[in-house]
């Protein structure tokens, strides 16, 4: 966009003038005017009655991404996402009856296709006669100002969460106590080499890890288990042992593939919510059958080493404009069925941990699917000194 060309006036000052009597330049109203709107932060964009643009700040270049030589002339259609080009409609018929609409939250669209959120203010533009020929239009990015919004209700979600979080626990308590009780003795009444004792003694860890969480909640003490060395395809069986019968009555099939030859460092009780979290997901994913994938294998990054665990589904995957907001607290795909914590929790324990997380999925018709990626660096206990 070219420099615009100021006219400047001179005259002499009788009364105010300097000393030495110098002259000072007096911009030209109109021209004044328009280095105040080329100046603006905000975009300035003027327009017609058929919605074409004639005018373009450069505000609006750097937000909006067009040239004032490729805009002008346009419609301002380009500007709106084709699902709300309605609105222009309603915009065109309020200024041609003269009415001002101010801030007017909306989105619209960059050159690059991005979409935003913008504050506008529209008022009406009228010839030397008082008719309305077109429209002025201020827009403002208030991308920033809904972030924080956001990150506000998620706050307030959180609290209220945990304090809902903590009734709930503070009431299943004793029934887990109870259960935890009865499972014991069913355990001492059946043959140690049974397949229902192996059973059992998978039950009566889920109920303690249960158990666990919920006295986490209440805030009864601090998280004390210490981490301790194991196989993580152990822990992956124990998650489908748990799920084994989902899997069946979903006629799901399960295919693993281990090459976790080393032992790893962690909290047996947090790696087992990560992987039954992203499990659980996988299999609401796939409500009609399909294949679950679950491999584990040991891999170098620039984190260090580790052990990589990739869960895959071909169950019907999330949507690409989805994808970004998968880990956040309260964000589900699941509608009135999910929580939108899983992930949230997964991706906290995980990051806490020094690992990583990662979701690709597809929505591809005869290629859909998922598949999470978790990377969780070995540690090493640190020596008592001798």
């Amino acid at each position: 966009m070219e420099p615009r060309t100021l006219d400047y006036r001179y005259h002499r000052s009788p009364s105010h003038g300097p000393p030495d009597g110098a002259e000072h330049p007096v911009l030209d109203p109109r021209s004044y005017l328009a280095a105040i709107v080329d100046s603006s932060d905000d975009p300035i964009i003027s327009k017609d009655l058929n919605g074409t643009i004639v005018t373009w700040n450069e505000a609006a270049r750097r937000v909006f991404g067009y040239d004032a030589e490729e805009i002008i002339g346009e419609s301002i259609l380009r500007l709106i996402p084709p699902e709300l080009q309605y609105e222009e409609d309603e915009i065109l018929r309020k200024l041609r009856a003269g009415e001002r609409i101010e801030h007017y939250e909306t989105v619209r669209m960059r050159k690059n296709g991005e979409r935003f959120p913008v504050s506008v203010t529209i008022s009406p533009i009228r010839d030397e006669v008082g008719r309305i020929i077109g429209a002025s239009k201020i827009g403002r990015d208030i991308s920033d100002r809904k972030r924080i919004e956001r990150l506000l209700v998620q706050s307030e979600k959180l609290a209220a969460t945990g304090r809902m979080a903590a009734a709930i626990a503070h009431e299943i308590n004793n029934p887990l106590e109870s259960l935890m009780n009865l499972i014991y003795l069913a355990r001492q009444y059946s043959a140690a080499e049974g397949k229902a004792y192996k059973l059992l003694v998978t039950a009566e860890q889920e109920l303690e890890r249960v158990s666990h969480i919920a006295r986490q909640t209440l805030g009864y003490y601090r998280d004390t288990n210490s981490p301790t060395e194991l196989y993580l395809h152990d822990l992956v069986g124990n998650v489908l042992t748990v799920y084994h019968s989902k899997l069946l009555a979903t006629a799901i099939s399960v295919e693993t593939r281990f090459n976790d030859l080393q032992k790893i460092f962690v909290s047996r009780g947090e790696m087992l919510q990560i992987l039954s979290n992203i499990v659980a997901n996988a299999v609401d994913a796939m409500r009609d059958g399909g294949r679950l994938e679950i491999s584990t294998r040991k891999l170098s990054s620039p984190a260090g080493d580790g052990i990589q665990v990739i869960i895959r589904d071909d169950g019907t995957g999330i949507s690409k404009d989805q994808l970004e907001k998968v880990f956040e607290l309260f964000f589900t795909t699941k509608g009135e069925m999910g929580t939108g914590i899983g992930l949230w929790v997964a991706k906290q324990l995980v990051e806490r941990r020094g690992g990583q997380i990662s979701l690709a999925s597809s929505t591809k018709q005869g290629n859909s699917g998922t598949a999470v990626t978790i990377f969780v660096p070995f540690a090493v206990p640190v020596q008592p000194v001798s």
